[in-house]
């Protein structure tokens, strides 16, 4: 979860208040934010990701300070509002773009120190890395709307980069600059980069990657031009918002822009509040708190809300332009409970009188696990996804697999179907340590069986050594089975993956339960394994339920 640093004072002259230090902590934990380190001034604390209202000292203390009943008037819009066009040559590259003004915002070092903490935290969050969305504000005193926005060849881009004296093309930008450097891959094969100006050609940007010397941010700042560019529409709309409404807290009023699409037009920030419909009955239901109408009213409006109650049993709630994670009604109950208090609702014992249990696969489990270790075995855990290449190359695992659509690797493009190859792979890729070498796993593989994809469970062991013989690897499945007071009986049997005439299938209950045997040279080669090995795989899925493995 994000970790934001603020300054305590910064954030107490926001709320209003003078908290004490076990007051601050209640009202974070209230929401949903959990204090990490108070150090010289400074609180860190964590939030959970969805609520990037609070990535800011100025979005903490808008919360707080409705969270204590201080509700402050809604922002309106100034005039006039601002324009800017859209051309066709953005269409692929980055072709989405949002934008707003800010005026008379009071930008002291800490509320510089906020802006750029705010910036990063959802470049690292919604905005993915600044691949769907990418925010930069300028000093609007700097430019002269209408602004453009559009993208030209690299070789014709000219502007001094932010933090650079010296002016440079798009491919300069990208090779010479850290932030150029840095997310160069977003701009990677492209032919023409995004590029933000003025009516007078001075260039804001070049999205994502940075801004220009001329526009930066001073001390004696008051008015602001923000815009996100992206390829979400989703993300850039929710960071524009998210920073304009925490700039208004430091005193400014914010400025629409109408942006002009080839095909369309836009007014934004959007700043409409959000209608939502809550049945009380749900609220009680899931908070299990007997709360009537005005008072779940109460809690929403202290949650930065506006409810109202027309009808019985409803309540009708707008939500801020702000608060993106409201997406359902369970959503509004979650912040009725956050504002009732977590640790004022009373605890419900559950009804049943039914004392709970393991269920006797989770036993078997257990007490295979516990019987491999008490022979001398050491567990392995390997992942559950394999590939085709390994599996075919033990000869244990050739059936047909249940394969992923779109593997994000080549090295997991298939769930596997046994646990010998991947047994092996250890083997050969420890084949430097010690002898004997007995290692054994306990876990899930998926075959084809009728056409349709089986889960079982496996216990797979495997003893590698200078000398090692088939009647070593029987004797711990024998042993394994004697300690589940089950008889089980050997019939020969002719692997592929095993050498002739070592080779055999336990049998219990009449039903074949595995394979074990002596692992071919050629198949330990493939596995750079140079010592003989013996393995085992057995079913033990296939043994749920046999009154024999009721055990303590």
């Amino acid at each position: 979860m994000p970790t934001v640093t603020v300054d305590r004072n910064d954030l107490l002259s926001l709320i209003g208040s003078r908290l004490s230090e076990k007051r601050l902590n209640e009202v974070l934990s209230s929401l949903k934010c959990e204090t990490e380190l108070v150090t010289d001034g400074e609180l860190t604390y964590e939030v959970t990701s969805d609520r990037p209202d609070l990535f800011s000292v100025e979005g903490l203390a808008r919360a707080a300070r409705t969270l204590l009943g201080k509700r402050q008037p809604e922002a309106l819009p100034a005039k006039p509002m601002l324009a800017l066009k859209v051309g066709k040559s953005v269409d692929g590259i980055r072709p989405f773009i949002v934008a707003a003004a800010v005026y008379g915002v009071s930008l002291t070092e800490k509320a510089l120190i906020q802006l750029m903490q705010l910036q990063e935290r959802l470049h690292g969050t919604y905005a993915a890395g600044r691949k769907k969305a990418s925010i930069g504000i300028y000093d609007l005193d700097t430019v002269q709307p209408p602004f453009s926005y559009g993208a030209l060849p690299p070789e014709r881009i000219s502007f001094t980069p932010l933090e650079e004296d010296v002016k440079m093309n798009g491919k300069e930008i990208l090779e010479k600059t850290p932030k150029g450097r840095e997310y160069a891959a977003i701009l990677e094969g492209l032919p023409r980069y995004p590029l933000l100006s003025d009516c007078r050609g001075t260039v804001l940007s070049m999205p994502p990657i940075i801004n220009s010397n001329e526009t930066r941010l001073r001390p004696t700042t008051r008015d602001l031009f923000i815009d996100v560019t992206g390829t979400s529409e989703q993300s850039i709309n929710l960071c524009l918002n998210i920073v304009v409404t925490s700039l208004l807290e430091r005193g400014g009023r914010y400025g629409r822009v109408a942006v002009d699409y080839p095909q369309r037009h836009l007014e934004t920030p959007k700043m409409d509040w959000a209608p939502f419909t809550l049945h009380l009955e749900m609220v009680q239901r899931v908070s299990g708190l007997d709360l009537d109408l005005d008072s779940a009213r109460t809690l929403l409006n202290r949650m930065g809300m506006k409810a109202s109650s027309r009808k019985k049993g409803l309540l009708e709630v707008l939500v801020p332009p702000f608060r993106f994670d409201v997406m359902h009604e369970v959503d509004l109950v979650e912040d009725i409970i956050m504002a009732y208090g977590l640790n004022r609702i009373p605890p419900q014992y559950s009804p049943t009188t039914a004392i709970g249990r393991r269920l006797s696969s989770s036993r078997l489990r257990s007490r295979a696990r516990d019987l491999m270790i008490g022979m001398g075995f050491q567990e392995i855990t390997t992942y559950m996804l394999t590939n085709e290449e390994t599996s075919a190359k033990s000869l244990a695992d050739r059936g047909p697999h249940a394969a992923i659509g779109k593997p994000v690797s080549n090295e997991y493009s298939m769930v596997r179907g046994s646990l010998i190859p991947e047994q092996l792979a250890f083997l050969g890729s420890n084949a430097h340590q010690p002898c004997p070498q007995k290692i054994f796993e306990n876990g899930d593989a998926v075959n084809i069986r009728g056409g349709r994809a089986a889960t079982s469970t496996l216990l797979s062991a495997a003893i590698s050594d200078h000398s090692i013989s088939f009647e070593e690897i029987q004797a711990v499945s024998s042993s394994f089975f004697k300690n589940l007071s089950m008889e089980v009986t050997y019939r020969a049997a002719d692997k592929e993956a095993f050498i002739a005439g070592r080779c055999a299938q336990a049998v219990v209950g009449g039903r074949t339960i595995g394979t074990l045997g002596e692992v071919k040279p050629s198949v330990l080669t493939a596995f750079g394994i140079g010592n003989p090995t013996a393995i085992m795989e057995l079913e033990i899925s296939a043994l749920y339920g046999m009154e024999s493995l009721f055990l303590g």
